[in-house]
Order: C-alpha cells, then sequence, then structure tokens
C-alpha cells in the first residue's frame, strides 16, 4: 500500500482526528502518500472522491455513512475500500435503530474490502454483513500529555472534556457533583468543550476547546469525569475520553457502561458509577484518599500506553497486509 484516500467528514471532526488523520506522520515514514478530503457540507469533494478513487491503492471511509448511490460509484472506480467506525452510526443518538442509517451502513459494510471497528460491541454489528472485520481501538498520541501542568493549590478540580451533542451527560451529574462538593467546598469543575455552564454550587471554570489547549488542562486537573447514559448508543462509545484522561495520569470516574466500564475493571484505572449517588461517593472517596488516588492514576498512566499511537498503527499495518 504505497497510496491511500482518506475519506472523512471533515478534518474538524474529532473522529477524523483521532482514527485517520493521526497516523499521518506515521504514513509519511512509511512513504505511504496520503491525501483526505472532508466530505460534510462539501458536495463537490464527493465529486472530488470518485475522480481520486482509481488512483490510490486503497480508499479509507472513516465513519460516515455516505449515500448508497454514491457508494456504489466508489466501490466501482477504487480497487480497495476499507471502512472504520468508532460509533454505533446505525442508530440515533437515543440509542434506538434508524432504518435509514442502518441501511446505509448494512450496504457498506457488505460492499468494503475490510472494516475497522473501535470496541467489541461495534464490531459485533459490522461482522452480521462482513466477516473480515476487525477491532482496532481507537489511540491517541501519548507523548502529548507527557508535559508539566501546575495543578490548582486552592481548587481540587475535575475534568470533564466533551462538545455540545454530548455536554447531555454531564448535565445530569451536576447535581451530584454539587452535593460532593457540600463536604469539601474545593471542588471545581474544568469544562473543556464549545458550551458553557454555570452553577452556584460548585465554582466551574469553562475552556473553549482547542487541539493546544486540551493537554495541559486535563493535566491540571486531579480527577477525569466519563458520564454516559444506558444506552446502546454509549456501549457504540470507544472511551476516548478515558484514554485522555488516563493519558495524563488521572484518576478517573466514569459510568459503568460499555468499554469504560470494561477498562476501569480491567486496569483498575478508576472507580464506577452504576447509580447516581456513586458520583458522590466516588469524588469524595477519591478527594480524601491520597494513596488510592495516587494508585488508580499509576494504573491509568500503565493503561494508555497499551493504547498508544506506536502500538495501534503497527496492528492496523499487520490486518491491511494479512487481509488486503
Amino acid at each position: 500500500m504505497k497510496k491511500i484516500l482518506i475519506l472523512t467528514k471533515g478534518k474538524h471532526a474529532s473522529s477524523s482526528r483521532e482514527r485517520a488523520l493521526v497516523y499521518g506522520d506515521l504514513l509519511k515514514s512509511d512513504k505511504v502518500y496520503y491525501h483526505h478530503i472532508g466530505l460534510s457540507k462539501r458536495p463537490l469533494n464527493y465529486l472530488k472522491a470518485i475522480i481520486k478513487a482509481p488512483t490510490f491503492d486503497v480508499v479509507f471511509l472513516q465513519r460516515k455513512l455516505v449515500p448508497r448511490f454514491f457508494f456504489k460509484i466508489l466501490r466501482i472506480f477504487s480497487k480497495k475500500i476499507i471502512y472504520d467506525f468508532d460509533d454505533a452510526v446505525f442508530l440515533n443518538s437515543d440509542g434506538e435503530l434508524s432504518n435509514y442509517k442502518f441501511k446505509k451502513f448494512s450496504y457498506i459494510c457488505c460492499n468494503s474490502d475490510l472494516i475497522f471497528a473501535g470496541n467489541e460491541f461495534l464490531k459485533k454489528q459490522a461482522e452480521k454483513f462482513n466477516n473480515k472485520t476487525y477491532l482496532l481501538p481507537t489511540c491517541l498520541d501519548i507523548s502529548k500529555y507527557n508535559l508539566k501542568a501546575q495543578k490548582n493549590k486552592y481548587f481540587f478540580d475535575l475534568v470533564w472534556i466533551g462538545s455540545k451533542s454530548t455536554s447531555k451527560y454531564l448535565l445530569k451529574i451536576i447535581p451530584f457533583l454539587e452535593k460532593a462538593n457540600q463536604r469539601y467546598k474545593d471542588l471545581r469543575l474544568i469544562n473543556i468543550s464549545d458550551i458553557k455552564l454555570e452553577s452556584d454550587l460548585i465554582k466551574i471554570k469553562n475552556i473553549t476547546w482547542s487541539e493546544s489547549v486540551q493537554y495541559r488542562e486535563i493535566k491540571s486537573a486531579k480527577v477525569g469525569l466519563a458520564p454516559l447514559d444506558n444506552s446502546n448508543w454509549s456501549r457504540g462509545k470507544c472511551a476516548f475520553k478515558l484514554l485522555q484522561y488516563a493519558s495524563a495520569g488521572l484518576p478517573i470516574v466514569s459510568s459503568n457502561i460499555g468499554l469504560n466500564g470494561k477498562l476501569i475493571k480491567s486496569y483498575e484505572a478508576g472507580m464506577l458509577v452504576n447509580k447516581g449517588s456513586d458520583w458522590i461517593y466516588n469524588i469524595t472517596k477519591l478527594r480524601s484518599d491520597v494513596a488510592i488516588r495516587k494508585k488508580y492514576a499509576k494504573n491509568a498512566l500503565n493503561m494508555s500506553k497499551s493504547f498508544d499511537i506506536n502500538v495501534n498503527y503497527k496492528r492496523m499495518k499487520k490486518i491491511i497486509k494479512n487481509v488486503l
């Protein structure tokens, strides 16, 4: 494989960055030429993709459920197609099946040469249509979190990173964070996202997300928060928040859902939440017990090493070589 055409939603989409474009430097070091085209809200780029596809060895379609008509043409003009996905794209965000999305998903899976799924739940869905489906976890460059960041002396900072679409999970647990703060009075929530939050009962530091800012702000906190709801949409999540916190050496408090729950249990990287009051207990426990906090932080850091970009890249190359 010497030339790869990467098709994504767009360069600013998190899935595009973390499951496709993240490999840019490693591809270059292997003398693999790649070209990226973002498809969302750019109708002309669909035509560009069709024109360019025949000149590449592989087309790597990341996550986007393109129209079936477009995929049929892409299939004709492409030598090989890899489909990669890291969300339950066949569902609505409430976890209910979308017949419209499911039809596109099944068609793309049936007609791809290789599929990479971000977790076991997603892998099982794709395997129904294509037995050349392989698990490829979401990864990150853990070296970017290896920086110095001053932890605030006056606040016990809890960090959450996300977006407007995932803020619904955070909003549901803020009342529990407020109750946890009644005991120590020094809890503060660092909210790294594109929304601003306010509370009279817990201090909130709102940080507008950017690539450069996120590493230092996460590293400056003392605990990472990863709330989810109990739905199949959440089971399709690939625990990227956990990996960010873990790479920064933070103990984690997470909902006991899907891959989040499996990773926390396997690596003992934090504490799990099964009901609302667990948020209060777990956070106050970590606030009061330095030893257990250090234990989970160390385990979290070790966990992150298993999901480093270099580890994932080697895994991906081996699968592509064996299958294609």
